[in-house]
């Protein structure tokens, strides 16, 4: 199972290829083309990842430029097919590659209409190739077929990002002077009675189930993260606890990681794992990710030392004071280090 966000955004692609195919002309080298053009769309707009130039601001502008310096890798490769095929198909898929890079960044307006309704579509699809002299001149009289490819986009991703889950959701929590938002999973499954509660809740909590729990919230996480960027949001880091299980178990390492392999993952959520399990199976952690230590002082005489070697590992973005004495609470509050930021919870 890969990650939620990627599997959408991948959707996403895969649909903007359609609506060039169909305006333009399909093949196996068109389709490359095309999604060479896409992914780097993506990775401006959604994931503020940009190869060309220095900047973490998306804007047409700046899409112009990633799109120049896509269309002049491709044609570089493509540069040793030279010899490979005929003078005319190499001209050909030349201009191709040239081509279809304007023809992208005007397909790529289509994906901001997120309305389902078909005359709304049709004026607003109209409206985007009309003012585009390329689209206009390729689409012939396939404008109402290409209405019903981005209708039948937005209807199934309206599916997924209006599902509603009647089990589980998500909690948050607070901690002192930090915007970081700590999440977990709850249950909400609706019962009749005390006796079934205790029994659900026994149930919810117990360590044979922290795996299957990690993975929904981190599922969880990953949709509301998406519908965030999606909405234009405002993203407050946020912080969920990686079971010890799912670090003891190596499940981390084998399956965690393809449900947390995306951008946006990496860049907004921390991860929070038990001191002496890290110690434990630091072979399980990879710098890619932002990860927190979380420690209970509460029973540590020398808090100064602990923390510093934890500073020390160099793999911990934060650490999670866990618990700690009441007289070692300013210490814990106002921590500062280069590297380092210590996270206390709100009181209740």
């Amino acid at each position: 199972m890969n990650n939620l966000i990627t599997i959408y955004m991948n959707y996403k692609v895969d649909r903007l290829i359609e609506y060039g195919t169909l305006i333009y002309e399909d093949s196996k080298f068109i389709r490359e083309v095309f999604k060479g053009y896409f992914d780097t769309y993506i990775d401006n707009y959604y994931y503020g990842i940009f190869n060309t130039v220095d900047t973490d601001t998306y804007s047409l502008e700046t899409l112009q430029v990633e799109l120049n310096g896509v269309m002049s890798d491709m044609m570089d490769d493509y540069r040793n097919y030279e010899l490979r095929v005929s003078n005319a198909e190499f001209a050909e898929n030349m201009k191709i590659i040239r081509d279809l890079r304007d023809v992208s960044f005007e397909i790529i307006k289509l994906d901001d209409l997120n309305s389902t309704d078909r005359e709304d579509l049709e004026s607003r699809v109209s409206t985007i190739v009309n003012e585009s002299s390329i689209l206009n001149d390729l689409i012939g009289n396939r404008l109402s077929k290409l209405v019903t490819l981005v209708k039948e986009t937005n209807t199934n991703s309206n599916k997924l990002l209006n599902y509603e889950d009647e089990f589980y959701s998500l909690e948050k929590k607070k901690f002192i002077s930090s915007e970081i938002e700590y999440i977990s999973l709850k249950w909400d499954i609706r019962i009749l009675d005390n006796y079934k509660r205790v029994m659900i809740n026994r149930i919810f909590n117990d360590k044979k189930f922290e795996v299957k729990k990690l993975k929904c919230l981190i599922q969880k996480v990953s949709l509301y993260l998406l519908k965030k960027v999606l909405n234009k949001e405002e993203i407050k880091p946020i912080f969920i606890d990686l079971y010890d299980s799912s670090i003891s178990r190596g499940i981390i390492s084998r399956e965690i990681y393809l449900l947390i392999d995306n951008p946006l993952f990496r860049k907004y959520v921390i991860m929070g794992v038990n001191y002496t399990n890290y110690l434990a199976h630091k072979d399980a952690f990879s710098e890619d990710f932002q990860f927190a230590c979380i420690q209970d002082f509460s029973h540590i005489n020398d808090i100064y030392k602990k923390v510093e070697d934890i500073y020390k590992e160099g793999i911990f973005n934060y650490l999670l004071v866990l618990k700690y004495r009441d007289r070692e609470r300013d210490y814990f509050v106002n921590y500062e280090a280069e590297g380092l930021k210590l996270l206390v919870f709100e009181e209740e």
